[in-house]
């Protein structure tokens, strides 16, 4: 089941210049993310957390991720919107019941919990990622 709005990813090529940017902007100190943080190696970020919702700023340590070739591509800018869910396998099969096609057919796991990535020839142009925290 969909719960909400988890956040909205934003790809940036000088994470310490957005950062400091978004700060400025929004007022807020923003938190380091590492490579553990993500589902995928290579990327770092800074999240920054308005009232529950996140908008995390990412950046790649390679040329080979999905942000360097989003930002070759497209240049830097909204990545995707993340939605927070519970049972992310049922869901999963769910969406892909409502024509819904994913990265990848499993989740991908880490210590930020389940999370996939729904394609976004799928949803009209815009990448969606469904996750599913870990439990503290």
């Amino acid at each position: 089941m969909i719960k909400g709005v988890y956040g909205f990813n934003v790809a940036v090529r000088d994470l310490s210049a957005a950062t400091e940017t978004y700060e400025k902007f929004l007022g807020l100190k923003g938190k380091h993310l590492s490579t553990e943080d993500f589902a995928f190696p290579n990327l770092v970020g800074t999240e920054f957390d308005l009232g529950g919702v996140k908008i995390n700023l990412i950046a790649s340590l390679s040329a080979d991720t999905s942000i360097a070739k989003f930002i070759e591509k497209k240049g830097e800018g909204f990545f995707l919107v993340s939605l927070e869910v519970s049972g992310i396998e049922n869901e999963m099969t769910r969406l892909k019941n409502a024509g819904m096609q994913f990265v990848s057919q499993e989740p991908f796991s880490g210590s930020f919990g389940k999370v996939n990535f729904i394609h976004p020839k799928s949803a009209n142009g815009v990448q969606f990622e469904i996750l599913e925290l870990a439990t503290k």
